[in-house]
This record gives structure tokens, sequence and C-alpha cells, in this order.
């Protein structure tokens, strides 16, 4: 493993035991369902591999040092763009990491949140989110319960997303046809006529990633 990611990192250990077993684990809160092959390219310009995964709940990026330990990767600020499979993921300051969807003039990009109900909750009770998080979220990230493979019995996840736009040096809500035409004024017959002709869904990404081929 290269210097930057030896030195450039927070040390989160996980036992031996959950580490062999990752693969009959469901990752729950993170993006892939393995830790896989990634490229991180720092602003730098130098590049670093790995096997990289996102933690939603963390919003942090973390690598697989060696078996039976997983490590969040520090300095997010110095990256430029983190590499996974054929998916991009580039730093968005305390909102952890935003996968890049399109490479166009205004980016589309996706934010990834899961929401923790906690153990013994009832439905619609005791359900904290992870900007807002509970002592008892906030004490499982802080323990490094958050990087285990597999949380605590009792805890669920469950998963959502949020679309942005970045444009004019800002990122802003792309998550439905009002927000995309305020957006894009010059485009509102475009975007109008596509969503109804595509049925377009703003909860998949696929489709907004065709609205915005329509807006070149």
């Amino acid at each position: 493993m290269q210097a930057v990611l030896k030195y450039s990192l927070l040390f989160f250990c996980l036992a031996g035991a959950q580490a062999r077993a990752q693969d009959a684990v469901a990752l729950t809160h993170y993006v892939f369902a393995t830790f896989t092959n990634g490229k991180v390219l720092q602003k730098n310009g130098s590049t670093d591999a790995a096997n990289l995964n996102y933690n939603v709940l963390s919003k942090e990026m973390i690598f697989e040092a060696s078996p039976g330990q997983y490590m969040a990767l520090a300095d997010p600020e110095k990256m430029d763009t983190v590499f996974i499979q054929d998916r991009k993921f580039v730093p968005v300051g305390s909102n952890g990491f935003y996968e890049l969807l399109t490479g166009t003039p205004y980016p589309l990009l996706l934010e990834y949140t899961c929401t923790i109900r906690e153990p013994g909750s009832d439905i619609g009770y005791g359900m904290s989110s992870v900007t807002t998080a509970s002592p008892a979220v906030k004490s499982l990230i802080q323990s490094g319960g958050a990087y285990s493979l597999k949380l605590p019995d009792g805890f669920q996840v469950v998963t959502s997303a949020s679309f942005w736009i970045l444009k004019d040096g800002k990122y802003q809500k792309a998550n439905n046809a009002k927000q995309w035409m305020a957006l894009f004024p010059g485009k509102k017959e475009v975007i109008s006529g596509w969503v109804r002709k595509a049925n377009t869904n703003f909860s998949k990404k696929q489709d907004l990633v065709d609205l915005m081929k329509q807006l070149q």
C-alpha cells in the first residue's frame, strides 16, 4: 500500500471473524455489497489503490488495510475523486462523499443517506437520521461499531438517496421536476416534455441521468 494510504487514515480495526464473514453479511450501511478494488485520486495528482467501500452511516470512505482491519481514509478534502468499480465519488465537506453520475457542465450527483432504527424502538419512533443522530447512534459511531461489516443486533437500517446538481459553485437539490425547472428555467418545456414521455422516476438515478442528457 502506498504512503498516502499508510499515513492518511483513522484507525478502526474490526475482529478477524467479522472480516472473514464478509461474504455472508449484508452490508446494509455500505454502498457496495462487498469491499472491492478501487483507487483514490488526490488533488496533487497522486493515486492510491485499495479495496474500498463507502460507509453511509459514518459518511466515510473505508478501505481494507489487511484481513480483519478496516480503516477510514482521513483528509478527504485532499482527495479529488474516489473510483470504485466503474463509479466515481467526490468529497463534499461534512456531507461525506457524493456519487458523481454525470460529467456534464452541471454535474448530477447522488448523496446516500440512511436512517437507523434503534434496538427496542417501535415503528414510527426511535428513528434517528445520520445528521441528527441520537446518543445511541453517536455512541455506535464513536465506539467504531459503525465500521463493522454488520451492525449490532437490533439496529435496523433504512437507506435513502438525494440528488444534487452542482451549479454556480453550489450543490442544489434536484429531487423533483419543480427543482429541475428552477435550476434550468430556459429548459422548462424540455424537462416537462421528457418527464411525461419517459415517465421519469425522480428516485431512480438512471432516469435522472437520462433527463440530464436531454439538457445538453
